[in-house]
């Protein structure tokens, strides 16, 4: 849709459901850095999926200190660490992931929100004439309208 034919600009909701289609369309992909994003401050971080695994390690160092003593304690905290540091964060990454998907794209309050963070890339699948859009400096609103548009290509068939 373009501006210069009299019609009224797009509003903002109307460009987060093209966004939300054009992800569905696979023609556009949002690429997700976390590591940015798990900042306590982001609205899609959550604390207690990272709690869990400390949680979790915690019982079961506990737990074998008063039954096996401070060696295997010690063993199973070490363990829990490690498995944090791999299982774990790739847990914490996926639901992080997930949330930005159906949560901060769910409404324009939420998507702005998220928006305001590093970590979030824009990226026109198949369109490398469309330069990716990164949060929060890039204009997500500007990049939707650029890649729904038909490609230069095409236009003059």
């Amino acid at each position: 849709m373009s501006q210069d034919d009299g019609a009224p600009p797009e509003t903002a909701e109307a460009l987060l459901a093209r966004l939300r289609r054009l992800i569905g369309e696979g023609r556009l992909e949002i690429r997700i850095d976390p590591r940015p994003l798990v900042h306590v401050d982001s609205p899609v971080a959550s604390e207690a999926d990272g709690n869990l695994w400390v949680y979790g390690a915690i019982a079961v160092s506990g737990a074998l200190l008063l039954w096996r003593g401070v060696l295997p304690a010690l063993a199973a905290a070490l363990l829990g660490i490690v498995l944090y540091l791999t299982l774990g964060r790739a847990y914490v990454h996926r639901r992080l992931e997930r949330r930005v998907r159906e949560q901060a794209l769910a409404s324009l309050d939420a998507w702005r929100r998220v928006w305001r963070f590093r970590g979030l890339t824009l990226v026109a699948t198949g369109r490398p004439e469309i330069a990716d859009c990164a949060s929060p400096d890039g204009n997500w609103m500007g990049f939707v309208r650029r890649a729904d548009s038909l490609p230069e290509r095409l236009r003059n068939c």
